[in-house]
């Protein structure tokens, strides 16, 4: 519910705090109240403003940034980023550029309501060109491009014995999902239940053999009939759906994706 310019600016500067050996920001807030987002938030922005300003200034109480110190367990203050501002400057820049401008596409298109109508679209974000970071690029390539590549998974699912297996695989899709939205069984069963009917959905398999904290990436669904993949995919190599603020890719499934 922030403004999107200010929220990548903020995003940069906890990756960038990351690169300079605050570790793990990002990873500790996955699972704040928003409450305690809010209060990052703020004192992130104070030091945004406190880049802008080019000169030293009287900082307040602990360094203006306590909170924010002690999520880090390591101290930071308004002081470090006037200290540091060239660096800090240089360093969001290409945060923007060579991140947040790649992986934030689809959910500044959906906050914007921007429609795109081709490939390669550049979008206007409302904020940039920054007078102080810059310019950045957002461009839309199409939903396929967001997806996971098939490379980064491991699964676990047991190999077909007879052709009951070939036949069910005509009724399955591979899905994979956006990082940093988790997507359970159950939600993927009641969502594609609600999408193509109550009986639609035969089986859901997640991925399985995820790493200690991980969440999975992707998932087999299987439906009670082929004709439901057939009018899904409908000719396409890949789909994509955005349902209860969830983004899902889907193309019919191989057995050698496994």
């Amino acid at each position: 519910m922030r403004d999107p310019a200010e929220s990548m600016l903020v995003i940069a500067l906890w990756l960038w705090l990351e690169q300079e050996g605050y570790p793990n920001i990002i990873y500790k807030m996955i699972s704040w109240p928003r409450f305690f987002l809010e209060i990052m938030f703020s004192e992130t922005v104070s030091a945004l403003k406190f880049l802008e300003t080019n000169q030293p200034i009287a900082t307040p109480d602990k360094g203006g940034m306590n909170f924010t110190s002690q999520v880090m367990q390591k101290d930071i203050s308004l002081q470090f980023f006037h200290e540091k501002r060239l660096d800090a400057i240089d360093g969001i820049k290409k945060v923007l550029n060579l991140v947040c401008a790649k992986i934030f596409t689809d959910i500044l298109i959906t906050r914007l309501r921007v429609a795109p109508i081709s490939v390669d679209q550049l979008i206007k974000i409302p904020g940039f060109p920054h007078e102080l970071f810059g310019d950045v690029q957002i461009v839309w390539r199409g939903f396929s491009d967001n997806a996971i590549s098939i490379e980064e998974l491991q699964w676990g699912f047991p190999g077909p014995e007879t052709d009951i297996i070939s036949e069910e695989n005509n009724r399955t899709l591979f899905l994979t999902f956006s990082r940093g939205n988790p997507v359970t069984e159950t939600e993927v069963r009641e969502i594609f239940s609600q999408l193509y009917g109550r009986n639609s959905v035969a089986d859901v398999h997640i991925q399985k053999n995820v790493s200690c904290n991980a969440h999975p990436l992707c998932a087999r669904l299987v439906f009670s009939s082929a004709s439901t993949v057939d009018g899904i995919i409908s000719g396409r190599s890949i789909t994509n759906f955005h349902f209860r603020d969830r983004y899902f890719w889907a193309r019919k499934y191989e057995r050698s994706s496994d």
